[in-house]
């Protein structure tokens, strides 16, 4: 039971980290907007800084979460980064959703609920 307990405990960190380099993704990408090689530039971009530490903590946070389940488990459930970028993008950039992202999402979703029901 404990062994369980521990699984979905790592399952929710992994979704948690998705979350975290998600919104790290959306940094990179305002970032890009003023992205040049000049150092000075690049410590002044505060979205890249703000990209790399979220980026940062949903590395420490998958970490923690492998301690609890197989890798071969729980790495699968970082496909979800797919769906947040794409809800981020939507509604903060306004990029557009259509048909064939809706699809790949589903799939998604459905490949880490098949992932997620295989461990008896």
């Amino acid at each position: 039971m404990e062994n369980k307990k521990n699984l979905k405990l790592g399952i929710m960190l992994v979704i948690l980290c998705t979350l975290f380099t998600a919104t790290g993704q959306l940094f990179f990408k305002y970032a890009s907007y003023n992205f040049s090689f000049n150092f000075l530039s690049l410590i002044q971009n505060y979205n890249l800084i703000l990209g790399f530490i979220f980026y940062g903590l949903g590395a420490v946070i998958l970490m923690v979460a492998l301690k609890y389940g197989d890798l071969s488990l729980l790495y699968p459930f970082g496909s979800l980064n797919f769906v947040w970028v794409m809800f981020l993008s939507a509604f903060l950039l306004g990029e557009k959703i259509n048909s064939f992202k809706i699809n790949a999402v589903f799939l998604v979703i459905l490949g880490v609920v098949f992932i997620g029901g295989s461990e008896k």
